[in-house]
């Protein structure tokens, strides 16, 4: 009886973190880590307040960072602190790069379309999908909402066209995660790719 107490206050506990698919299915992962190498900072797992701390040290500590090599990012547990950690590569002009094995989900896509110049190698991948409140799913309210400023202002102040929001948010429903082909890359990113 106490196992199955456990477990079910486990799987409770994980999906009032998150109802991401991605971080569903693989509860192994913890807050993003970050390695330092030279110039280059990797980073994998969640994103979330405790990254935002350990990637503001990281860069205190180390000024010479000039790149987030993200590997796996399967998205974030708070938006908020995902913005304010996406606004701080922003503004210190970093840049973020995806390897070939490099798959960024989510919260992940945010981070990473908001460094100062876009790397990807061929192979990697870029999940998006809609987001969904307690409430309702981000495309059931008004394109005027109040729900959907912080990520239009995000996607204003890092230089990508407000259409690439509104094209995530149909891309998939937030249960599931859409991959985005070469063209959509292009398309909704381009002008920032290098």
């Amino acid at each position: 009886m106490k196992n199955y107490l456990f477990i079910t206050i486990l799987t409770i506990g994980l999906i009032s973190c998150t109802s991401e698919k991605a971080l569903l299915k693989n509860s192994e992962l913890s807050t993003a880590s970050i390695e330092i190498k030279g110039e280059k900072a990797y980073v994998n797992g969640i994103l979330g307040k405790t990254f935002y701390k350990r990637l503001q040290k990281a860069l205190k500590e180390n000024p010479q960072i000039n790149t987030l090599i993200l590997q796996q990012i399967p998205g974030s547990i708070n938006d908020d602190w995902n913005v304010k950690s996406c606004l701080l590569i922003y503004k210190q002009g970093i840049n973020t790069e995806l390897l070939e094995n490099s798959v960024v989900e989510s919260g992940g896509a945010d981070l990473f379309v908001s460094g100062k110049r876009l790397i990807i190698v061929e192979g990697a991948k870029i999940g998006v999908h809609s987001w969904a409140g307690s409430e309702k799913a981000a495309i059931e309210y008004p394109k005027d909402h109040d729900e959907h400023k912080i990520f239009l202002d995000l996607y204003t102040t890092v230089k990508i066209d407000t259409s690439f929001y509104w094209y995530t948010l149909k891309a998939a429903p937030a249960e599931d995660i859409h991959y985005m082909t070469s063209g959509e890359i292009s398309k909704y990113l381009g002008s920032k790719i290098k």
